[in-house]
């Protein structure tokens, strides 16, 4: 029993020269495809009738496979992967295997000829490279230079890196570590530039653009600082790596940065004359990739977002039940924060001025007018001729 077998079809080929592999299949395909698409082709080469093969040789094919494939451009290209395969290939073209007349003898045109040689190149350098990497020897140069993996391996150890702290327990050792206050960097109190630095705060904001990242660090709901990272050309695998890992950290995520202070003029960051370089990123923990609402359109006035809804692109406008049910996202808006550091402050005046005079601090028991919930065993006194009670619960402050 025979069959035809079609050129166009990579399992095919890979049966027809007896290839282990598709790799080394795709090795020959572009030269069968180039002299066997079409049966102009067929003539051009002397082909007389279709190849035909017992369907033993072919284990790999279909039996509905039909094919052309001129017996030249077979034998050729059966030697370039074996070749190949034993490492002991050059890559290169002989032009006295390239046909340059047809069977009646007429010359072929320079875009034909042209075509086949590319398309035997092709099939050698990537016939060549199987071989290489197959018997465990180095990438050709030429083959480096088409982009092949190996050649990604050879990058220097990158001095810079992501690490994702995973669950954070008590047991962790942080004695070692010395954080720099952000709201002291680029101050005379703060370190200098040119030094080491380690910050730990939420990130506020994430730009990754081409072979650059930006990441805004904040702190205490009001500092913030800028952290830069650019692509190396020494290693620029494991920097596309460092990119991806930075782009896929979600805004609030708490974060550590390490890196090299340096002069800058930034913008987008309450100090606005130094940068961090990173050389470190620690995800300590993970937001959400999606909060109910963003801080910086809960920080936005009642005026700018009424004025906003005069143009293409109105703000949002946040409700009081969404800040309320949310409000550990609230409290982190720099105007709520500074209320809650106000009331802070004033409590710890008054504190301050009671204990110069001599008083003391004591936590007594609630009163409340009125029945406490629950009735039997309650204390109860009389308050300026209303009733009281002692606190039971804190259903009544809940209410």
């Amino acid at each position: 029993m025979v069959v035809v077998l079609a050129a166009h079809s990579l399992m095919v080929v890979s049966a027809l020269l007896g290839c282990t592999s598709m790799r080394s299949a795709r090795a020959v395909q572009s030269v069968a495809r180039a002299a066997s698409t079409s049966t102009s082709a067929l003539r051009l080469h002397g082909l007389r009738p279709p190849l035909l093969l017992p369907l033993a040789s072919l284990p790999h094919m279909q039996r509905s496979a039909a094919v052309y494939a001129p017996v030249r451009v077979q034998r050729a290209a059966l030697a370039w992967v074996r070749a190949a395969e034993e490492g002991s290939v050059v890559v290169g073209v002989n032009d006295a295997d390239i046909p340059t007349v047809d069977e009646n003898g007429a010359p072929l045109s320079k875009s034909a000829i042209k075509k086949l040689k590319k398309a035997a190149m092709i099939a050698a350098k990537k016939a060549q490279k199987k071989g290489s990497t197959a018997n465990g020897g180095e990438a050709p140069p030429a083959a480096a230079a088409d982009g092949v993996d190996g050649a990604a391996d050879a990058e220097p150890a990158a001095a810079y890196r992501f690490i994702n702290a995973g669950v954070t327990q008590s047991t962790a050792d942080l004695e070692h570590l010395v954080y720099s206050r952000v709201k002291t960097l680029g101050t005379p109190d703060g370190p200098h530039v040119g030094s080491e630095v380690l910050v730990r705060g939420r990130l506020a904001n994430l730009r990754v653009q081409g072979n650059s990242a930006f990441l805004v660090l904040r702190t205490n709901a009001l500092y913030t600082v800028q952290a830069v990272f650019f692509k190396h050309k020494e290693t620029p695998r494991q920097s596309k790596m460092m990119l991806n890992e930075l782009k896929g950290l979600t805004t609030e995520s708490v974060i550590e940065v390490r890196g090299e202070l340096r002069e800058a003029s930034v913008l987008s960051a309450s100090q606005s004359t130094v940068e961090i370089a990173i050389s470190e990123v620690q995800l300590i923990s993970a937001a959400a990739p999606k909060l109910p609402f963003e801080i910086e359109d809960a920080a936005r006035s009642e005026a700018d977002v009424d004025a906003s809804e005069l143009t293409d692109r109105p703000f949002p406008r946040l409700g009081q039940d969404l800040r309320l049910n949310n409000r550990w996202i609230d409290l982190r808006v720099p105007a709520n924060n500074a209320i809650m550091r106000v009331q802070s402050s004033t409590c710890s005046l008054f504190r301050e001025a009671l204990a110069a005079q001599g008083f003391i601090e004591l936590h007594t028991p609630k009163l409340l007018p009125g029945e406490s919930e629950g009735g039997a065993g309650v204390f109860r006194t009389d308050y300026f001729g209303t009733p009281a009670c002692l606190a039971q619960s804190p259903q009544l402050y809940k209410q």
